[in-house]
């Protein structure tokens, strides 16, 4: 009897490794355009036939519950849940970065070919932005694959990917967080859509260098733009509003805190740094200020407010908020609204550092000291500060 149960369970192990398999690799981008859709579900209806997958995933809001209940399930299951549900597993925080990025991977090229198969009024736009979307994702994809050759701390991971949820949602790593002995996390603001992703992947290696060349002994440094809320514009009047940044705070804190959570399982407790520039200040200074946003540092460029008057309100010393902004950045008349007090003023307090850049986007300029700066920040050494300002 106990030979019959044993030899029971291995045909049922082997048989949820074989439809794994079968679900990604049906999950193939080089297939005919909308073949993925159909492949999928025929793999995930045999699975649930044969009882082969528990429907229970967490709902994504601890990220420490969703760690334990990954490391719960045996290989077989999550190679299972990767094929059958990667929308759901790469948004979970607190997995690895290496599961999150397989399952969005997944996620993009099922978007891709969706896309590709259909037309705009399927997803609502018009030809323009459904080109562009098309556009941006294969962008994405290229160099995605372009840096799957590099040393890990090189290479480009995919932590997130929504290009239909309202401007577009994508969290891209250069380097990976769970390895690396500095991680900074950047909030771009207004006007950031997912078109724009694949220059984001371009931005986010300039502070990763800059970092880089900051460290001793060549320790690893991972930046991650992270476009996970929904950007205000110009045009409807919502950059002038908080909502946005409000709705995007416990979602950035969240993510930060998955960060934590993954990294630990490494033995590491790295150096985290929370940046934000323009609107993206005030996302930082959200999380932050409704309950910590599990950094060591906070760097704010060009903001026009961070939802605090007080570099104190962070919940973070603030000898570790670090502010700056260039002398002729437009955002500097926005400031002392519904954002805030001004962090550039005395009357904030935190550390201003020294900018030598011109205008609202001009900061990540190579050869200047304000990204020298941010280097030197996320690599956990001071940076060079700017006079201080009457109170």
């Amino acid at each position: 009897m106990n030979t019959a149960l044993k030899d029971a369970q291995a045909a049922s192990d082997q048989g949820n490794t074989a439809l794994g398999r079968l679900s990604s690799n049906a999950l193939d981008p080089a297939k005919v355009n909308g073949a993925l859709a159909g492949a999928k579900n025929a793999a995930a209806a045999a699975m649930q036939d044969l009882g082969l997958v528990d429907p229970y995933i967490p709902d994504g809001k601890d990220p420490e519950k969703s760690a334990a209940w990954w490391k719960g399930l045996t290989p077989e299951q999550q190679d299972a849940y990767l094929a059958l549900h990667p929308d759901q597993i790469g948004r979970l925080d607190g997995l690895p970065t290496t599961v999150r990025d397989e399952a969005n991977r997944l996620v993009l090229d099922e978007k891709l070919d969706a896309y590709r198969s259909g037309k705009p009024g399927d997803f609502g736009i018009d030809e323009d932005e459904y080109k562009s979307r098309i556009n941006a994702m294969e962008e994405i994809r290229r160099k995605l694959a372009a840096s799957d050759g590099n040393p890990e701390n090189h290479r480009m991971f995919l932590l997130g990917i929504d290009p239909e949820a309202h401007n577009g949602r994508a969290i891209v790593s250069t380097g990976n967080p769970d390895k690396s002995q500095h991680t900074a996390v950047f909030v771009p603001g207004t006007g950031t859509v997912f078109t724009g992703v694949p220059g984001q992947m371009d931005h986010i290696r300039r502070p990763q260098k800059a970092a880089e060349d900051e460290t001793d002994g060549g320790a690893n440094v991972a930046v991650v733009s992270w476009l996970g809320y929904e950007t205000p514009n110009w045009l409807d009047g919502t950059v002038a509003e908080t909502d946005r940044g409000d709705a995007g705070a416990p979602l950035l804190r969240n993510f930060t805190k998955g960060l934590r959570v993954a990294e630990g399982d490494n033995g590491l407790c790295s150096h985290m740094t929370l940046m934000g520039h323009s609107y993206g200040t005030y996302v930082v200074g959200a999380a932050a200020r409704d309950g910590g946003a599990n950094v060591d540092d906070i760097i704010a460029l060009g903001s026009p407010g961070m939802g605090v008057d007080k570099a104190s309100e962070l919940n973070i010393d603030p000898r570790h908020v670090w502010v700056g902004t260039a002398k002729d950045d437009f955002i500097q008349t926005f400031t002392g609204t519904v954002f805030g007090e001004g962090p550039q003023n005395g009357v904030f307090g935190g550390q201003r550092i020294q900018i030598d850049t011109s205008g609202h986007g001009g900061y990540w300029d190579r050869a200047s000291q304000s990204l020298d700066n941010q280097g030197r920040i996320i690599a956990g050494r001071p940076p060079t500060l700017a006079p201080k300002p009457p109170r």
